[in-house]
């Protein structure tokens, strides 16, 4: 079986795949529990990994702790997991949740029945997820969410990549908190939508009510937002704003309808290829930076789709194959 778990783990982690096939993969990895740490040790080890510089890795691992809602003294992780907490939280995870439930097992503070729940969304799907303490998420295509099984620390912690719409149950004393990449999301009850999709480079937070306090890192001081308020991020430039909008453009994905308001072209593609579970090939970046606004409702094919691009880029040129689009 093992060898099997190792086959899986360096293909998915060398090959690009799609969502659904990478989903079942990750499924099957954290099944595995501890059958899956050779394996996983062995593609850090290739990445030369242990050669990183040692305050880097310190710096990331305890960030990752923090996150965590967990104290560095409960448990002791392998170096190979802790150079991991550099590239992406959620990917620790996949491999720390096996063992942070594994550690847990010989432990008396309230840690020994908790295990971490991985739900993944491929392309072209949505899907409701009530977490333990009632809280409701919508988890749009191509998203990941990381949570525990019980909310036993100080903090309700969840990871995200992707997009997911929160409905987050009000408990003052268990402030409810959703990690991002170098962002983090404060509320204690609240409804909000938040964007942060890994191959993206911006990242937004939506608020519909409520209040919420946004911690970006290497800022300052904390953002709080009002109903109405989006913050956006530029994880490339650092730049954050704050702009006034209307919400319901912002929740229309729930239905399956796609909103445009003066997005890139390549971010346009993007949020088309999670909706209908389509890769489309740009054969030149001729029109990746040209901004389009269009809204696409949930009935609408994605041949309908194309033809209105066309339409908004005279130019454009492309041809339907199956699920693969290919743009001249």
């Amino acid at each position: 079986m093992s060898k099997y778990i190792r086959h899986i783990i360096k293909f998915f982690s060398g090959h690009e795949v799609s969502e659904e096939l990478a989903s079942k993969a990750r499924q099957r990895i954290v099944q595995a529990g501890e059958e899956a740490e050779p394996a996983m040790r062995e593609v850090w080890d290739e990445l030369d990994g242990q050669h990183m510089d040692k305050a880097k890795v310190d710096q990331a691992w305890i960030r990752t702790n923090e996150r965590l809602s967990v104290k560095p003294k409960q448990v002791q992780l392998p170096i190979w997991l802790r150079i991991a907490a550099i590239w992406a939280i959620p990917i620790l995870l996949l491999g720390a949740s096996f063992w942070f439930y594994q550690q847990g097992q010989n432990q008396s503070n309230g840690y020994e029945d908790v295990s971490f729940v991985h739900k993944f969304t491929a392309y072209g799907q949505r899907e409701l997820i009530t977490l333990p303490d009632s809280s409701k998420v919508w988890l749009n295509g191509g998203s990941t969410l990381i949570y525990p099984s019980r909310f036993v620390a100080k903090e309700r912690n969840v990871c995200l990549t992707g997009e997911a719409y929160f409905e987050v149950t009000k408990n003052p004393q268990q402030p409810f908190i959703v990690d991002v990449n170098q962002v983090r999301l404060k509320v204690l009850g609240t409804t909000f939508n938040l964007y942060a999709y890994p191959n993206d480079h911006i990242i937004t937070a939506t608020l519909e009510s409520g209040a919420v306090q946004i911690d970006v890192e290497k800022k300052e001081k904390p953002y709080i937002l009002s109903p109405n308020d989006q913050l956006t991020y530029d994880a490339k430039t650092g730049e954050v704003t704050i702009t006034r909008v209307n919400i319901d453009n912002y929740l229309s994905w729930r239905s399956g309808a796609l909103y445009f308001n003066d997005i890139t072209f390549g971010s346009a593609i993007e949020q088309i290829e999670r909706r209908y579970d389509v890769t489309i090939h740009l054969m030149n970046n001729k029109h990746s930076e040209q901004t389009i606004r269009a809204h696409f409702n949930p009935d609408d094919s994605i041949e309908k789709v194309m033809d209105i691009l066309r339409m908004l880029i005279p130019d454009l040129n492309y041809q339907i194959k199956g699920k693969d689009i290919y743009i001249e």
